[in-house]
């Protein structure tokens, strides 16, 4: 039956998806993946906070919020909740490491890019060594940012010891200028509109901190710095067992003489149905 206007006909083959069609770009994948998981990070944010409520626990409860996100930069499916708990878990004791040292740089990095243009601006000529430990302070602030972002990825996706990951993490702070500057300028830029909203729109912004900014960060950095890891570390790996990358997108390049069934999408030609005049022969 042909249904309405050709609706329900499948006597013709339709035109068929080519496996040539052009992927989705990298920013509208970005908004389609939050679109669909916002509210699943609202509550990866709520989880993160409550869990970093003893300072000690930040590094964990960064690895685990991180292992969540790192599933959903790449459209795949996380249980907030029970991978969140996981990956808290397995990564306790090497994340609790990471947290404390983390903790302890940050301190004297702040206060470093505090002090430093004080007693130069204090100082006037004498000072203005001061302002080279500035530039210092603040590039080792940076790079040691970028490095964290690595760290805990890799943490959460390979087998490394730390002393690999905390030596692929400074290369790679390195090689992917663009992912790396993305990745810091929101984890520089959210927090700073969401604090101008408190002090100088309304307080009750406030009660944004604990669902939103954590996660949305974080899963930016995760959908910018993982392709790297992919790249520099994990596809390395599977290349040299001679395996496939399972998280890697397939690229169809294989000849026509290697190809047991040909992809005929957009290629496809009407059906043509002849009428039989005669009934078949039935074999019993």
């Amino acid at each position: 039956m042909a249904g309405f206007f050709g609706i329900g006909n499948y006597n013709n083959a339709g035109a068929g998806i080519s496996k040539n069609a052009p992927q989705k770009g990298r920013l509208k994948l970005f908004f389609e993946i939050l679109g669909v998981r916002i509210w699943k990070i609202f509550t990866l944010n709520l989880i993160y906070s409550l869990a970093c409520i003893p300072i000690i626990t930040i590094g964990p409860a960064t690895a685990a919020m991180i292992k969540v996100l790192k599933n959903y930069s790449i459209d795949k499916n996380a249980y907030v909740w029970l991978d969140f708990k996981e990956a808290f878990r397995q990564n306790f004791f090497r994340a609790l490491g990471v947290g404390i040292v983390d903790i302890i740089a940050y301190t004297g990095i702040i206060t470093g890019c505090y002090i430093y243009p004080t007693m130069a601006a204090s100082l006037e000529d004498e000072g203005k060594v001061f302002y080279l430990f500035f530039v210092l302070t603040l590039s080792v602030g940076i790079t040691f940012t970028i490095m964290n972002y690595y760290i805990y990825l890799m943490m959460v996706s390979t087998d490394l010891s730390m002393k690999n990951i905390i030596k692929n993490s400074l290369a790679l702070a390195f090689l992917a200028p663009r992912q790396n500057l993305i990745a810091l300028a929101s984890n520089i830029i959210l927090p700073l509109i969401l604090a101008a909203l408190i002090v100088f729109v309304n307080l009750q912004f406030l009660f944004v901190v604990p669902f939103l900014p954590a996660a949305l960060v974080g899963f930016i950095v995760c959908f910018c710095c993982y392709p790297v890891v992919q790249k520099y570390v994990i596809n390395p790996y599977y290349e040299h067992r001679g395996e496939e990358n399972p998280e890697a997108q397939k690229n169809y390049s294989e000849s026509d003489e290697e190809t047991l069934f040909e992809d005929m999408g957009g290629k496809e030609k009407p059906v043509d149905i002849k009428k039989k005049t005669k009934k078949g022969k039935i074999i019993s």
